[in-house]
């Protein structure tokens, strides 16, 4: 079906309230696929969070995929040069359709031609949920063989999406990040198989496989299928940052296992560095006011920002005054308080 100008605001428009009033326990993805396939329908389809500094995937919403799809899945995404990868894809604010990327997708696509074309899929729709800040999601959408194709009434909605989803993300990372949190607080060790099996190494690992459980149809959680594809590929990635159910970020450091092409993964809390840069992020502020509220953050004066960043103190002050409007702030101590939380503030200035 055609989807009308009213109908597609109509969606945007109750997507945005979703995720404006969305809390710290909404399973937001979930929501969001909610009120978005009644209207671009898809036979399977995944939602993922992504770390906006990396653009590695740390939840997701899987709809329709079986749970033996995910692990070539993530190799597949990480390790493999395609069509229409969400590395390639951040920041651009297009949509990309697997059909109009390539002239033949079981030839052009090893994604197509390994994972999807076996499943009986066909049509392809991705696209990066991007801010100012960086990648906060990721979506893909497929039809199976025989189903049309998605149009371009479908494209164009998804395009108005994209903000809106990274918004939501965005605010509730804020609120996460802000987070004690409870329980488990030790690193934890966690063994992770080539095949994706996940088991604990120590108690305290166990606790947070506890907080790092999926959701829906997933066995493994995304930060940890991410974790086993970087281990299988040629990169030099080992450290990825995941919300837990909690709502607390966590870093989680791989290595392969001494002999075996297990892994070994430290599950512990976010440090300090971590959760400032987030919270930077989650309020909007661009790669250069990042730079200047962290350096306010450790303590840096005007003069010596300027000289670091290789600009004027005037410049300077006037990316502070776009720091404190963003932030609601209006000076040095509140913008630390508010922007980094007393708790995470205290472990920046005396780590």
């Amino acid at each position: 079906m055609t989807i009308s100008t009213d109908l597609a605001q109509r969606t945007v428009d109750g997507v945005r309230r979703f995720c404006d009033a969305a809390g710290v326990e909404t399973d937001l993805l979930a929501g969001v696929a909610a009120r978005v396939k009644p209207v671009v329908g898809w036979d399977t389809g995944v939602l993922f969070a992504t770390d906006p500094a990396t653009t590695l995937f740390t939840d997701a919403c899987v709809d329709g995929f079986d749970v033996d799809t995910c692990a070539p899945w993530f190799h597949h995404e990480i390790n493999v040069d395609d069509v229409n990868l969400f590395r390639d894809l951040a920041g651009s604010g297009s949509v990309a359709l697997l059909s109009r990327s390539c002239a033949d997708p079981v030839a052009d696509s090893a994604r197509h031609r390994e994972v999807m074309r076996p499943l009986g899929l066909d049509a392809e729709v991705r696209l990066t949920a991007d801010d100012a800040s960086g990648t906060w999601g990721a979506i893909e959408l497929h039809r199976e063989r025989g189903a049309r194709d998605f149009g371009d009434d479908e494209l164009a909605l998804l395009a108005a999406l994209g903000p809106v989803v990274a918004r939501g993300i965005r605010r509730q990372a804020l609120a996460r990040a802000c987070l004690e949190g409870a329980g488990v607080s030790t690193p934890g060790l966690v063994h992770l198989t080539r095949d994706g099996e996940v088991r604990p190494g120590t108690e305290a690992g166990a606790a947070w496989l506890e907080l790092l459980a999926p959701g829906q149809e997933q066995d493994v959680h995304s930060a940890l299928l991410t974790m086993t594809a970087l281990l299988r590929g040629p990169g030099d990635v080992t450290s990825l940052r995941a919300r837990t159910a909690d709502g607390r970020w966590v870093t989680l450091h791989a290595s392969r296992a001494w002999g075996s092409d297990d892994a070994v993964v430290i599950v512990e809390p976010a440090g300090p560095a971590d959760v400032a840069d987030l919270l930077a992020r989650a309020h909007g502020l661009s790669p250069r006011e990042r730079e200047v509220a962290l350096g306010l953050a450790r303590g840096e004066s005007t003069a010596t920002l300027a000289q670091r960043l290789g600009v004027s103190p005037h410049t300077v002050r006037d990316h502070l005054k776009s720091v404190f409007r963003k932030t609601g702030t209006t000076s040095r101590t509140e913008l630390v308080s508010h922007l980094f939380s007393q708790w995470y503030a205290e472990r920046l200035f005396h780590p």
